[in-house]
């Protein structure tokens, strides 16, 4: 049967080519296509077909797609791009530190029914820290039955995070919600009451802290919160409950970290001795709560326990080194920095030595991250901590990497390079930036053009105008144009 049909088919085809031939023997001359004539359609004819290799508009469409800033791009997703592409634009949005699209991003909050997407909008706006969403949080912390408890825990720590100073309703919902069944939650919002609330919080959380019933893991919470709120008033208690060997461990610990905060001197005493504690956590928290006094016995115990066998003992004496700026302690910061067999106490070592006010340390950062016998993660961590704490300060050797680091390829210290100017918030000299534009891979330009764009930086405009055309990357293209706008 197929070969019947598919013979049939070839005898209709025969006959309309045959049919075909017989019309055209009969129309007019004029009616003949002229052979040289047949590529070329009428503009004005809907139905003509494109030449070979194109398609009717779309060279047009991709040139003003490429024409587009990024933002454009951007707000277009946020008006009608599914859940999933928001919470990926939110990821992008973040990693750019991008902050003119939080009202739109509000907005869509305010008209989405997904707790999952308004989840990821309050924790993005927590990253950014940002305030303005105050009243979507407020909303989902009145009614926390009405939603789902990660919703509810990122209201809380957004409010804890980025609202500075909480509207009293916002507060009072907090409170509520720190009664919650839900052991989590109640620690977070009292965790969240500590860092926001006031003199008024303090008496509630002292009779949380004196009911025995209530559960360990909420009496920490306490404890921390009431070191947040520097409450004079818990300092006896905390003494007593730092001390109390039948205490629970996390609560010792959380105590002798709120006794430094508060920063009373009865507590000096209770520290210098749980310094030398068996338990090594204990010892930690110690050493930090007693990194916020001051004086010379106070700056011998962090010096000691730089020499103590428990890493976390090390890194809070380096975090109480640099907040008290101990010059004479750099010798020893150093040699932590150098030759500590731990990665978290070599990189806290590096943060310390970026704050302390001492030539000394600036050599040695800047001596260490321009040395290729060093580890390269290592020179990066210390590059990182340098150019966070003061970018301007360590121009000249900025420069120099560049210089050492320019012609190699996929070069991991020039992209962290590129990528922290991208985004911190203080700036270098123009032609810091400018050898980041004239650099030849795409990413390393779009680093240097971010920066231009975000700090305004008109002196770079003629450069970053020619990179938003012909024959630069797209995305060099596009987040020039971006830039353009902000310059």
């Amino acid at each position: 049967m197929r070969l019947v049909v598919e013979r049939g088919s070839r005898r209709r085809a025969a006959m309309v080519g045959l049919l075909v031939g017989v019309a055209t023997l009969w129309l007019p001359a004029q009616q003949l296509p002229d052979q040289e004539s047949v590529p070329q359609q009428s503009e004005e004819d809907p139905f003509a077909v494109p030449e070979t290799g194109e398609e009717l508009g779309i060279e047009q469409q991709d040139e003003d797609q490429q024409l587009r800033a990024p933002i454009d791009d951007w707000r277009d997703t946020l008006m009608y791009g599914i859940d999933s592409e928001v919470i990926t634009l939110l990821e992008t949005l973040l990693e750019q530190r991008e902050d003119r699209l939080h009202q739109e991003i509000v907005d869509l909050y305010d008209s989405s029914r997904n707790p999952r997407l308004q989840r990821r909008i309050l924790d993005f706006f927590n990253e950014m820290r940002w305030d303005g969403a105050e009243t979507q949080a407020l909303r989902v912390l009145s009614e926390p039955r009405e939603h789902p408890n990660d919703l509810l825990l990122s209201a809380v720590r957004y409010v804890s995070a980025a609202v500075e100073s909480p509207a009293h309703e916002t507060l009072q919902a907090l409170h509520g919600v720190a009664d919650s069944p839900q052991m989590m939650l109640a620690e977070t919002a009292i965790r969240a009451i500590g860092l926001r609330g006031g003199e008024d919080d303090i008496g509630p959380l002292l009779n949380r802290l004196n009911d025995r019933r209530t559960p360990s893991a909420l009496r920490a919470a306490v404890v921390l919160a009431l070191g947040e709120l520097r409450a004079v008033d818990a300092v006896d208690e905390l003494i007593q409950i730092s001390s109390n060997t039948s205490e629970d461990g996390t609560v010792r610990r959380y105590a002798a970290d709120s006794l430094g905060k508060i920063g009373d001197p009865r507590a000096i005493d209770t520290l210098s001795a749980l310094v030398s504690s068996d338990d090594t956590l204990l010892r930690a928290y110690a050493v930090n709560g007693i990194g916020h006094f001051e004086g010379e016995e106070v700056e011998r115990v962090l010096t000691n326990a730089l020499r103590d066998s428990f890493w976390r003992v090390r890194v809070s004496a380096l975090q109480g080194i640099a907040r008290h700026n101990m010059t004479d302690a750099i010798a020893a910061v150093i040699f932590r920095a150098e030759r500590d067999p731990e990665v978290p106490v070599r990189s806290q070592a590096f943060e310390t030595l970026s704050a302390l006010d001492d030539r000394r340390a600036r050599t040695f950062l800047q001596d260490f991250v321009q040395n290729e016998r060093n580890s390269e993660a290592l020179r990066i961590s210390a590059l990182q901590k340098m150019l966070e704490a003061d970018a301007a300060a360590h121009a000249a050797v900025i420069e120099k990497l560049i210089d050492a680091e320019y012609d190699k390829p996929q070069s991991r210290i020039l992209d962290q390079i590129g990528r922290i100017l991208s985004t911190s918030e203080t700036t270098v000299p123009n032609r810091i930036y400018d050898r980041l534009l004239h650099h030849p891979n795409f990413v390393i330009q779009i680093y240097g053009v971010r920066a231009a764009g975000r700090h305004g930086l008109s002196g770079l405009r003629a450069r970053v105008s020619e990179m938003a055309e012909e024959p630069y990357h797209q995305a060099v293209r596009r987040t020039a144009r971006d830039a353009l706008e902000r310059m």
